[in-house]
């Protein structure tokens, strides 16, 4: 049988129970606040424009072409493209093939009939992110057999950092995150009870995860590699079909998933190249150390996201127990557990971690280094510590010399340190998951405040796109006026009595402004923002 977790000795777990239903609720509540307060980045941008209908090619053509635009007119590509249909979005995505269709389909649903404000795009993945707390609670219960584990587990889940990050960004990662739980909740459930509505379930979970996010395959990988090890070898009591059995449904799952993805299958390898070509910062090497430091944060991001700068030792050691703990539940609950039950949270996790870290290591890179592509990892951490705590706590004792009364503390800083970080997440106008466009706030702060501002800018290195209208959001539409060149820049457009503002240019383009103004002046140390002097 499954592991049954101690009894309460003392008493009720009621205040326990209480507690955790009020973290529950906040964590709610913290999904939808401050919706569009926060910067909208470069990514979210491109979740518009795709699920809009429009592609990267048409908006460059059409932006940077020697014009000047006022900011609102930016923003009509966030805006369904008139005439538009389904088709037009997956011709978009045709285009950048590592992203697949579905949550922009869903988007492209709710922009008809919602708008396509910050709010409203914000809005959807949130509410997908709800589906991820029921879900979780059934996977823990369906692993551990605990009421009380379980709603640890959806606490946990619940006043997360990095998934209320997730939930809040209108990007597909809320909707990763459920199918992720949902499939193994559906795996778990048909290898022990050999029914077949469950393997169903689960090539229709694992479809639509491979729809949603290319790294999907690592979750898949994780429940092969469980499979492998819990059924390829003994003991294998707790679980009811042979290996033989086991291994046929596993094995006539896949089979159907590659199958139903066959169709996004065949879009990749026709744009291989192109999308090689998108995803190649993410072969650019870094070192040890700094891939260390990313690994630490997106781990630790589970339970904390206060940090004092990347570079900044404070911000390491502070999160140094938060790892531990990591890394003790992990080891508690692989020696405390069945061989089942241990070895699915030990390969949920580091099956796909491996799997990123591997091509760092071999071939150079960064894909470990980001902490959305280790989604995946994450449930099952949450579910280890919530396996740890609630096993080591005892509310009858109330001694504080008692092992129980100490978990109980590390209960209460682990949930006060997640609720910190969001409230300094919700009150921040940016946040370090922003990315490029981490510093578009300030420097629309610096570009309003300045009189008759005009911005230049060209497509630069290729981000341009996305964070100019994402500055769009933040520009003042009246006062502030966007000059976009061509790849033959031609300075006439100028107008003269301006506040010459000079976004990430291209090095043709500063060349020719130097070459006609003098140098560029930094202003005030904001990365990518010069002034004309």
């Amino acid at each position: 049988m499954l592991y049954q977790p101690k009894v309460f000795t003392g008493g009720s777990p009621r205040r326990l129970v209480i507690l955790l239903m009020i973290v529950i609720v906040l964590g709610v509540l913290f999904r939808f606040a401050s919706l569009d307060r926060k910067l909208y980045s470069h990514d979210e941008v491109f979740t518009n424009l795709r699920s809009a209908g429009f592609t990267r090619e048409q908006v460059d053509q059409q932006l940077f072409s020697d014009r000047i635009f006022t900011p609102s007119e930016l923003l009509e590509y966030q805006r369904l493209k008139p005439d538009s249909t389904a088709a037009d979005t997956l011709a978009s995505l045709h285009r950048n093939p590592h992203h697949p269709p579905l949550y922009y389909l869903i988007a492209r649903g709710w922009m008809r009939g919602f708008g396509s404000s910050i709010l409203a795009s914000r809005l959807l993945p949130a509410v997908i992110s709800l589906i991820s707390l029921p879900l979780i609670y059934a996977l823990a219960w369906e692993l551990f057999q605990s009421p009380l584990i379980s709603l640890m587990s959806t606490a946990l889940l619940a006043v997360s950092p990095v998934d209320i990050l997730l939930a809040q960004t209108a990007r597909q990662y809320s909707l990763m995150t459920a199918l992720i739980i949902a499939s193994s909740l559906m795996l778990l459930k048909g290898s022990r009870t050999n029914n077949w509505l469950w393997w169903l379930g689960y090539v229709i979970t694992c479809t639509l995860g491979l729809y949603t996010h290319l790294f999907f395959g690592l979750v898949i990988a994780s429940h092969i590699g469980w499979g492998i090890l819990i059924f390829g070898s003994e003991p294998r009591r707790n679980y009811k079909p042979r290996p033989s059995l086991f291994f046929i449904q596993l094995a006539i799952s896949i089979c159907l998933i590659v199958v139903l993805y066959l169709p996004w299958i065949t879009v990749i390898i026709h744009n291989w190249e192109q999308a090689q070509d998108l995803t190649s910062w993410t072969h650019q090497s870094m070192s040890l150390l700094d891939l260390s430091k990313f690994w630490m944060l997106s781990f630790t991001s589970v339970l904390v996201d206060i940090d004092f700068g990347f570079n900044s030792f404070w911000t390491y050691l502070f999160r140094l127990p938060f790892l531990l703990l990591i890394i003790y539940a992990l080891y508690y609950v692989s020696e405390t557990n069945d061989s089942q039950t241990g070895l699915f949270i030990l390969t949920a996790i580091l099956i796909p971690f491996i799997l990123l870290v591997l091509p760092d290591f071999l071939w150079g890179g960064q894909r470990s280094s980001v902490t959305r592509y280790l989604i995946a990892c994450f449930p099952a951490i949450q579910m280890a510590i919530a396996f740890l705590l609630v096993t080591h706590l005892n509310t009858g004792r109330q001694s504080l010399l008692d092992g129980e009364k100490l978990w109980l503390w590390v209960l209460a800083i682990l949930l006060s340190s997640s609720i910190i970080s969001l409230g300094l997440s919700t009150v921040s106008s940016t946040w370090w998951d922003k990315g490029l466009s981490y510093f578009n706030h300030q420097v629309a702060t610096e570009i309003n405040q300045a009189n008759s501002s005009v911005v230049i800018s060209d497509a630069g290195n290729g981000t341009n796109t996305g964070d100019l209208i994402s500055l769009s959001y933040l520009l003042d539409n009246n006062e502030v006026k966007l000059i976009l060149m061509s790849n033959q820049p031609s300075l006439q457009l100028i107008p003269e009595n301006s506040t010459i503002f000079v976004f990430r240019p291209s090095q043709e383009l500063q060349e020719l402004l130097q070459q006609n103004y003098g140098d560029l002046e930094q202003v005030l140390d904001i990365p990518d923002l010069w002034k004309v002097q």
